[in-house]
């Protein structure tokens, strides 16, 4: 039997555990044209909450157009608008013809060509031979809300991955997400949900609160809406579901145990929990527990070894006395037993493991972001000889 376990996509609608509040604060904020924000840090569950929110308003009696796009590979603020345009007409148009109309009617100035598919798995799309001039960019940038108009439908635009675009704009950031904003301010009829990775609790940096903070380009634009946390028993009960319809069994202790270790992130959760299901011919036992972690902690070995080699040794002994407890990091016996020279070098240290996102500050203490990460580091990374 297949593993009930899913971790190679995110989840669709039927599939969300619980999150039942936010899925309905979200919809009701889209239906009604209020911009809102859903962030957290990665494979928290913000794709899948996504998918279950639209497939809601799918079944409202209001009949908007839902249009998606991830921003992960955009470059630039004229590429923003031209991604922008290319996916809003692909959500309606499905023919040549009614890619053409769409261009001509509303792209007279910017007057991009059209890419026809010729295999199966290609899309239509546009394409500019030519760089298009102001009146043309300006043109892109107001398309959703002239889009709009001239289907006479409200438009909901899912912006994706919209964290990517910080660094993509560089230190010109501000000044194009203030542009950006002010056409959003000035748009009819489309609704923006705006989706990224980052920390919403660190008091330090965050790429959140370089973009929704006070002073900052995105605040007060759209309201954020928290991922609910997917509570233990809740979390408990459907492993052991899921066990029993493949005539499995796990205890609940077992089951506790796995969110607990996993401290309740969903991704690791479901991971764990489908490598014990794979393991388990009937009853599942300590050592399928103990063998699931380990393969778990292998199976992401490579990347969390790629993350520690691009670290420097100051961060190293930084995480390594996180790891062991330290509360007071500037104390002279902790500068010394790990070498972290100064409060003002602990300062720096930690401010860039912030900006790597490998931990945030909450209520002025440090802590790991990836509790997976913070496990294998632990058990892998720091059982070597250390001799400062």
């Amino acid at each position: 039997m297949n593993s009930p376990f899913i971790v190679t996509r995110p989840l669709q609608a039927s599939e969300v555990l619980g999150r039942t509040a936010g899925t309905d604060w979200m919809a009701s904020n889209l239906l009604k044209g209020q911009h809102s924000v859903v962030w957290d840090n990665p494979k928290t569950g913000k794709s899948s909450l996504i998918n279950k929110v639209l497939m809601q308003i799918r079944k409202a009696e209001q009949d908007p157009v839902i249009c998606r796009l991830s921003c992960y590979n955009i470059r630039s603020e004229n590429s923003l608008y031209a991604a922008t345009a290319n996916a809003l007409i692909g959500s309606v148009a499905g023919t040549l013809g009614e890619w053409e109309k769409i261009t001509n009617d509303l792209l007279p100035h910017s007057r991009p060509g059209i890419f026809f598919p010729r295999i199966h798995e290609q899309e239509f799309a546009l394409t500019f031979d030519t760089t298009p001039d102001e009146e043309g960019f300006a043109e892109l940038a107001r398309f959703p809300g002239e889009f709009a108009a001239y289907l006479k439908k409200p438009i909901i635009m899912v912006m994706e991955s919209f964290h990517t675009l910080v660094p993509a704009f560089g230190n010109v950031a501000r000044s194009i997400f203030q542009r950006i904003v002010n056409t959003w301010k000035n748009t009819d009829d489309v609704t923006f949900l705006i989706s990224g990775c980052g920390s919403v609790t660190s008091a330090g940096y965050s790429v959140y609160r370089e973009l929704f903070d006070r002073r900052k380009p995105f605040h007060g634009l759209a309201e954020y809406i928290p991922l609910e946390i997917i509570e233990e028993k809740e979390f408990s009960d459907y492993i052991i579901r899921n066990f029993a319809k493949a005539g499995r069994v796990i205890s609940r202790d077992f089951a506790e145990m796995i969110y607990r270790k996993m401290e309740g992130h969903p991704y690791y959760v479901q991971y764990f929990a489908d490598l014990c299901f794979s393991n388990t011919k009937g009853y599942m036992n300590e050592m399928i527990y103990l063998n699931g972690m380990e393969e778990l902690m292998e199976i992401f070995r490579q990347p969390f070894e790629i993350i520690c080699r691009d670290l420097t040794t100051s961060q190293i002994y930084f995480l390594r006395a996180l790891t062991d407890g330290v509360e007071q990091f500037s104390s002279r016996e902790v500068l010394e037993k790990y070498m972290l020279n100064s409060s003002a070098n602990v300062y720096r240290v930690k401010n860039a493991l912030e900006k790597k996102s490998i931990i945030e500050i909450v209520r002025k203490k440090p802590r790991y972001i990836d509790p997976l990460f913070k496990l294998w580091f632990k058990e892998r990374y720091c059982r070597t000889y250390w001799i400062p």
